[in-house]
């Protein structure tokens, strides 16, 4: 099912389940995060000492901060890695931020509050999972092709049986004058596109066409939008994109999951 390219301005309970139910592309809340502490965060996240660069070659000019899920496929002693430094990971992530709140941790208290059921961690085979993703997009070089990311092609989970959508978040500390882009495409991909991401890691723009939609966050803006859906990022023209975020389960009439 596609989506229509609608977007929302407010973070309210009638706007996450419009999103949860394509009726709207996305939901972005300018100045979500404060602006005066973004650049303090930013130059942190860029010298952080267990800052990663994925290793695939269509994203090794990407880095994070402590692994996520999507890394721990296919990699039975990652996972296990992934689930035991789950907490520990999500408190490195927050000491970044103080003494102030995460923008993430205030995104999870707004969707405990927003959604009819609440919102929890996820878990997976009864473990907990890391949440508060950091990244840094390197200037020029950095883009995620156009992918699309799904806990239940990584996970056989029984936590996963109702999940009939995922959100991603990210809220943005810096930003380029250009560049750094989210590009939409407001569809799945098709099953040959499938193949093509799994092996490659995101597929070349020139064979989806033109995206339907198109946003260049600014620092400390909030978007939200669906992660089954063809998505990219386009490469910084003249700094370092950085932002935080985490994904977002939708499971029916029962409690959102938070998980990066």
């Amino acid at each position: 099912m596609s989506a229509t390219p609608t977007i929302r301005n407010d973070l309210s309970t009638d706007s996450l389940v419009q999103l949860a139910n394509r009726q709207i592309a996305a939901i972005h809340v300018k100045g979500f995060y404060p602006a005066e502490q973004c650049q303090a965060i930013s130059e942190k996240a860029i010298a952080h000492d267990k800052l990663e660069f994925y290793a695939k070659e269509k994203v090794k000019t990407v880095a994070r901060l402590h692994i996520p899920h999507a890394d721990t496929d296919g990699h039975p002693e990652v996972k296990k890695a992934y689930h035991e430094n789950a907490i520990a990971s999500i408190h490195d992530t927050r000491s970044i931020f103080y003494p102030h709140i995460s923008p993430v941790d205030h995104l999870k208290l707004l969707l405990q509050e927003f959604w009819p059921s609440g919102a929890n961690l996820q878990h997976l085979d009864g473990r907990k999972c890391f949440s508060g993703a950091l990244r840094v997009f390197w200037p020029k070089t950095a883009e995620f092709f156009p992918h699309y990311d799904r806990l239940d092609e990584e996970s056989s989970a029984s936590e996963l049986e109702h999940m009939g959508e995922q959100l991603g978040a990210n809220i943005y500390l810096q930003t380029p004058s250009s560049g750094g882009d989210l590009q939409m495409w407001l569809r799945e991909a098709t099953p040959d596109e499938k193949i093509t991401i799994r092996e490659v890691e995101g597929l070349e723009p020139e064979d989806v066409g033109p995206p339907k939609l198109v946003i260049h966050p600014e620092e400390g803006d909030l978007i939200i939008m669906s992660t089954r859906m063809l998505h990219a990022v386009t490469p910084s023209a003249d700094s370092h994109r950085v932002s935080t975020g985490t994904f977002i389960g939708v499971h029916g009439d029962r409690p959102l999951s938070y998980w990066s």
